[in-house]
């Protein structure tokens, strides 16, 4: 068995190769030949400085992975028949789009730091691929496993969802994908065996993030619930301008959710900033773009072109902020809600 934390800590330095084929790439192993007197020598303290310097960088572009808290994952050799395949493959942050051409952004916006690939192999069955991302935060892993929330939810882990041949969940600071090339009652049950076994490698559960206290109960849809940091996010779930209108950067916590209110399904998003002041200047920002009306005081609601309500409010560092309600009561209500949750946030 092969320790993650050992794997992401960069024990082995190696090199990587051009893919072999979409998805996957192969490890080069570093080859060195015979070689005599002081060119030997020289060769071997070049070899060891080098070395050196690698495992000097991963430890500052990872500073938890030394920690034992999780990183001392390991991935099982065999699961139901399916046995590892090739060479382990490491990626991080530089090297995340080597591994996925557009998605690495998405991975990087939720402060990803390694990424462990595996593939498993059985005769005559398909291949089955397992991908570890290690985030920064438990957050922010609870933050990428959002991203998608197609699936049936399963018992792995803290939250998992099951999809045809796809299987995704979040432990402590972790979120792990299986998939297989193609779905058979055969695959289902490696996929739910490698992913528990996976699970209970991970010693520790996470926090999921306090900004989630904040979504009112009343009515929300729970698939419909994402966190994140940044616009590109935002712009996945609810598309709102080409341009970063709430100012959204890396250090803001935003929660998004949908509602069912009898015919209508209004969109809450709250947004934390990290001082009243850059909370201040996007109310105003969003609320002259967006809304186009400039603010008198902390909240502007205001019926748009298709006949639905859209609004804002600051509550000191946080916007809340509402759109499609079917009414400005509605909207209001919705809003005042949050403001009432909040309240009782950790900051």
């Amino acid at each position: 068995m092969i320790g993650l934390g050992c794997i992401l800590a960069g024990a082995r330095p190696t090199e990587f190769e051009q893919p072999a084929r979409a998805g996957i790439q192969t490890l080069a192993g570093v080859r060195t030949g015979a070689l005599g007197g002081r060119q030997a020598q020289d060769r071997l303290v070049a070899k060891l400085s080098r070395a050196f310097l690698i495992l000097l960088g991963l430890s500052l572009l990872a500073p938890h992975a030394a920690r034992a808290d999780g990183n001392m994952l390991r991935l099982p050799q065999e699961v139901r028949g399916w046995k590892a395949d090739g060479e382990d493959k490491v990626f991080t942050r530089q090297t995340i789009f080597d591994y996925m051409d557009g998605g690495g952004e998405i991975y990087l916006a939720y402060d990803f730091q390694r990424l462990l690939a595996r593939e498993y192999a059985r005769e005559n069955a398909p291949r089955i691929v397992a991908e570890v991302y290690q985030m920064a935060s438990s957050g922010d892993a609870y933050g990428i496993f959002t991203h998608d929330t197609d699936g049936q939810p399963v018992s792995v882990g803290q939250n998992a969802l099951y999809s045809p041949g796809l299987l995704r969940f979040w432990k402590n600071r972790f979120f792990v994908r299986l998939q297989a090339e193609d779905e058979t009652p055969e695959v289902k049950t490696a996929l739910m065996a490698l992913g528990m076994q996976i699970a209970s490698g991970i010693p520790q559960e996470g926090r999921k993030p306090s900004l989630l206290a904040a979504l009112p109960p009343q009515g929300l849809i729970e698939s419909s619930v994402h966190y994140f940091h940044t616009s590109v996010s935002l712009n996945i779930h609810y598309f709102l301008a080409d341009s970063n209108l709430l100012d959204l950067n890396s250090r803001t916590e935003a929660v998004l959710g949908r509602y069912q209110q009898g015919s209508d399904k209004p969109y809450l998003l709250i947004v934390r900033y990290p001082r009243p002041g850059d909370a201040q200047a996007a109310f105003g920002q969003f609320s002259k773009a967006y809304l186009r009306e400039t603010p008198t005081g902390d909240a502007v609601f205001r019926k748009l072109e298709k006949g639905q309500f859209a609004g804002s409010r600051r509550e000191d560092r946080a916007l809340l902020l509402v759109f499609e309600a079917g009414s400005r009561e509605s909207a209001e209500k919705l809003v005042d809600l949050a403001a009432s949750q909040m309240k009782g946030v950790t900051p």
